[in-house]
């Protein structure tokens, strides 16, 4: 219920009409996967109203409230550290209006077809045509120094804390061991198959981290061009880096479902009939997938 108020108090201030706000919320709340997941006692719920929050206080202008609580999220869920680009992109003093807020496409469509190409066009000739020195002072402005010094203070702090009460335990299970999980069932990944015929036989560090590497390229592709349309690059980070991901269960689709309904106005995508394709679709091969990840792990049918 909160991330829904969340969801609507941002498509109000974009300018969405409050008819298609309530649409796009109830994308979120009557989502089958959104409250049964979010109801069996998980916590995806709560990052995901700490990013809508932070979202929300970029675009009132409150940078420090924005840092405080992205430094609180990623040391809560590390996987938020991806947005660190896409956000450091729009604290640019050009993107500022009169009340010194980051602009984020609102309800019309010549903005939001404009706002990404003239950007970077713009951005791009710029840096050309200055010296080294206000390219830096550019780059290091005020509201990214900020921050990045507050987001990451809080965040190091934080964890810090958790390593003196808990010790290498903390590291080894909060941060290390994303780096080489490995899981040979109720994995969506495309990396299951291969996870599953080598399980048994230890990885090397090198084949671990390899998997990492497409994650790492698609994010490099994404933020440049859609970082200035912010809510929408922040799911198109979310889907490409559960999709690379080496392990995938059902409560990874909620990080991206509670940013889908931010991007739904702006979509020319229609339910009918368009819509109700793809939802059958995805109902479909999610059906598939389990009905065989059943027979395996439940029935022992290999």
């Amino acid at each position: 219920l909160l991330v829904g108020h969340l969801i609507y108090h941002i498509l109000m201030l974009r300018g969405v009409p409050e008819k298609q706000c309530i649409l796009c919320v109830a994308a979120w709340l009557f989502n089958p996967f959104t409250f049964t997941i979010g109801t069996r006692g998980n916590c995806e719920p709560v990052v995901c109203a700490m990013i809508l929050w932070i979202l929300i206080c970029l675009m009132r202008g409150h940078v420090v409230e924005a840092a405080v609580w992205y430094g609180l999220v990623v040391h809560f869920r590390i996987y938020p550290i991806i947005y660190v680009l896409p956000i450091l992109i729009v604290l640019d003093s050009e993107y500022f209006d009169s009340c010194k807020r980051p602009r984020l496409n609102s309800w019309t469509n010549k903005q939001l077809k404009s706002s990404n190409t003239e950007s970077i066009v713009f951005h791009s000739k710029a840096i050309f045509r200055v010296n080294l020195w206000l390219v830096l002072k550019k780059l290091l402005n005020k509201q990214r120094i900020l921050f990045g010094l507050i987001s990451g203070g809080v965040f190091f702090v934080l964890t810090g804390i958790s390593f003196y009460l808990y010790g290498q335990k903390f590291l080894g299970e909060a941060l290390l061991y994303h780096l080489t999980r490995t899981d040979p069932r109720h994995n969506f990944s495309i990396y299951f198959y291969q996870i599953y015929l080598h399980h048994e036989h230890e990885f090397t560090l090198a084949e671990r981290l390899m998997t990492f590497l497409p994650q790492f390229t698609v994010q490099l592709v994404l933020v440049p061009f859609w970082a200035k349309d912010l809510p929408f690059c922040l799911f198109a980070q979310t889907v490409a880096f559960v999709a690379f991901n080496k392990v995938i269960t059902a409560q990874y689709f909620v990080w991206f479902f509670c940013l889908l309904p931010l991007i739904l106005p702006w979509t020319k995508l229609r339910l009918r009939w368009k819509g109700l394709i793809c939802i059958g679709l995805w109902v479909a091969a999610q059906f598939h997938w389990l009905f065989w990840a059943y027979l395996l792990e439940f029935k022992g049918i290999n």
